[in-house]
């Protein structure tokens, strides 16, 4: 994980305001853990400004996924902070469109214009590229309004919680790996990628997510949305292979947790041809509806040796 983090900078605007690092500890089986300092989003993705007004991001295994290349949820990730950074307001909507693939130990060198700046609304522009390759593509918008109206009627799944749900166990080979950073637990149906869990015979599964060295906030969200794909094996009852074409987040409550779990209540809305579409709903411990999210992707199956 050293290797991804880039000297301190602040971190992502929705994150709770911390005056110093949280240290804990936990008891299990009798002996005290010392739990991870958490990092802010920018220092974990490994984003470092550079002088001529663009960041760069290292290709490390702590943002790439299959193949070695971006990880869909890391890029979507980087637009989110780079977004909220520029504009010195907190993200309301971001998309992503991920042109070409990159390779581990790469770096991108990411741009963020602002076309339109509004009294409360700032639209963004998001460029990544490689050696002047554009590897993605971003719009969105930050900003902040007076509430005048809420929506009651919308509420969260009653999932069983993370203690009680099954967790996705991975491959140990490579701990510094994105996957095994993000503690991941399923509390219905199955994760399609590892075949953890039962599929549930319908589209819905729900997972519940966190990332133990790395403080929730807007950017950490969008990150562990790209685990929504994993309904796709559940709707068909079978393990699958994705990659992301688009990816999108909107944000709705603030984080109110900067440790707590979020549980991804995800559906496929549709399988084949080759492709997928999903979405989901984030929501917190306590309720909170903190963001959905939705992407299109292509489906595949696993390599006989995966």
């Amino acid at each position: 994980m050293t290797e991804t983090v880039a000297a301190a900078v602040a971190g992502s605007g929705r994150a709770a305001d911390r005056s110093g690092p949280l240290v804990g500890s936990e008891r299990r089986g009798g002996t005290a853990s010392v739990r991870p300092v958490p990092v802010t989003s920018t220092e974990f993705l490994g984003l470092t400004d550079r002088p001529d007004g663009r960041s760069d991001m290292l290709l490390t295994p702590a943002n790439t996924g299959g193949g070695a290349s971006l990880f869909g949820g890391a890029g979507l990730a980087a637009g989110v902070v780079l977004a909220e950074q520029r504009t010195q307001r907190p993200a309301v909507w971001m998309t992503t469109q991920f042109v070409s693939l990159t390779r581990r130990g790469e770096t991108i060198s990411f741009g963020c214009a602002q076309p339109a700046v509004g009294r409360t609304m700032t639209q963004v522009h998001i460029d990544g590229e490689v050696d002047g390759r554009i590897v993605i593509a971003g719009l969105g918008a930050c900003g902040e309004r007076p509430e005048h109206h809420r929506t009651d009627q919308i509420r969260p799944p009653a999932a069983p919680g993370p203690e009680e749900s099954e967790p996705v166990v991975r491959d140990p080979d490579d701990p510094s790996e994105l996957h095994h950073l993000v503690e991941t637990r399923v509390a219905r149906g199955m994760f399609g990628f590892t075949e953890t869990g039962a599929a549930s015979g319908d589209e819905r599964s729900w997972i519940w997510c966190r990332m133990p060295s790395v403080s929730l906030d807007g950017a950490v969200l969008a990150l562990i949305a790209d685990y929504m794909p994993s309904v796709l094996g559940n709707a068909v009852d079978s393990r699958v292979w994705c990659s992301s074409i688009d990816n999108t987040i909107r944000f709705a409550d603030p984080v109110d947790d900067p440790d707590g779990w979020v549980l991804l209540e995800n559906s496929a809305e549709f399988v084949g041809n080759g492709f997928g579409i999903g979405r989901c709903r984030m929501w917190s411990e306590s309720g909170r509806l903190l963001a959905t999210a939705s992407q299109s992707m292509s489906v595949r199956l696993p390599p006989p040796d995966a």
